[in-house]
């Protein structure tokens, strides 16, 4: 009866996700900004050279990556 009252589940938006320049959806960005840390310095510039020359749609799953991205990730 009083269903206004009660407070309504929001979807979680990460901000920062939102404001990246990369073909990855946010749920993507998050994996990858959990992931990266762990990667050495020479992975990751590799890891971002290969999205800033990724030209497709946006990538929302590990198997849409780039074939370079999944090796040096392991995924």
């Amino acid at each position: 009866m009083f269903k206004f009252l009660k407070k309504q589940p929001q979807e979680k938006i990460n901000i920062a996700a939102e404001y990246t320049h990369t073909p990855l959806s946010n749920q993507m960005v998050m994996l990858f900004a959990e992931e990266l840390p762990m990667l050495d310095s020479m992975e990751r510039a590799k890891v971002y050279r290969a999205l800033e020359a990724y030209n497709g749609p946006q990538i929302t799953s590990q198997e849409m990556l780039p074939e370079e991205i999944r090796r040096i990730m392991d995924l």
